[in-house]
């Protein structure tokens, strides 16, 4: 009786399951550079998501991922376009030179943003050579929020890059879009986190949160950081909310501290505080794989 039950312990072992994980890439601007590192680890160990969950920059980076792009591969793509030798963000929207050197940025003349986000939506379709959600290699869902309502609408079908630039509108920086008669912005409106749309189809479910904090006090508060600002602060009030109701099996949140939405320009800044997360993920994931 004993020999039979080890044989059936072994055959358990032997015959498990793997479980499906799930991945989600929560909003931040410039701070979701930090995703890259989340995306190498997982390359490393041999770990294929089953699904992706992306709000503002994580639907980027998501649909990067998703569409068979790895993460090394993601991290070369981005650090094409880094701008290393800007001191202050705000130039990149004022100074012709850096306008043409970027080429992703077209200033918008409609009062209510000041960058039309066509080009980031051109530069990623030519980034991953994918235009719709079912050409994806993994499963994606994008949260946006519906302006009128107020409510999250999320895409899994249909046109991926419309979706993405929807998610990424942050509200007077980037133009809103018009889908399926809906005006749409910045999912971190109503989801900047959204591993909750993984919880029904995946066993595990990773959720990294790259909203950081503002390390020193602003001596003046400006019309544009104070806007952004409180972006911010609305998303960090919901991602708690959400964590103490429903906490994913997996958080990682690197300790990004002084950098704003739209700094770009310090990608080695954020690489370098975000660093320890690798590890972190790595010692969390083997109490689930």
């Amino acid at each position: 009786m004993i020999l039979l039950s080890c044989q059936k312990n072994l055959m358990k072992l032997f015959h498990k399951k793997p479980k499906k994980i799930g991945l989600a890439l929560g909003g931040g601007g410039a701070r979701g550079l930090a995703h890259i590192h989340v995306l190498e680890t997982l390359d490393e160990l041999g770990i294929r998501p089953s699904a992706i969950s992306g709000t503002s920059i994580g639907s980027i980076m998501g649909a990067l991922y998703a569409s068979g792009l790895s993460g090394s591969e993601i991290r070369t793509l981005v650090d094409r376009l880094m701008l290393r030798d800007v001191e202050n963000i705000k130039d990149v929207l004022t100074r012709k030179d850096l306008l043409k050197w970027v080429g992703m940025i077209d200033p918008s003349f409609h009062r209510g943003s000041l960058i039309k986000g066509e080009k980031i939506i051109q530069f990623l379709a030519e980034s991953m050579e994918c235009s719709a959600f079912e050409e994806l290699e993994i499963p994606l869902s994008i949260s946006t929020t519906d302006y009128l309502s107020g409510t999250e609408t999320v895409f899994r079908s249909g046109d991926l890059l419309s979706a993405v630039r929807a998610s990424i509108a942050i509200p007077g920086v980037f133009s809103p879009v018009e889908r399926d008669g809906k005006l749409l912005v910045d999912g971190g409106l109503v989801n900047p986190l959204p591993y909750n749309l993984l919880h029904k189809q995946c066993d595990v479910v990773i959720a990294v949160d790259v909203i950081g904090s503002l390390e020193k006090p602003l001596k003046k508060l400006d019309f544009f950081d104070a806007t952004l600002g409180s972006f911010d602060i609305v998303q960090s009030s919901l991602i708690a909310e959400q964590l103490r109701r429903d906490p994913p099996d997996i958080y990682l949140k690197p300790d990004l501290r002084g950098i704003r939405i739209l700094e770009f320009n310090k990608a080695d800044q954020i690489f370098e505080q975000s660093e320890p997360i690798r590890d972190e993920l790595r010692k969390k994931l083997k109490a689930f794989v």
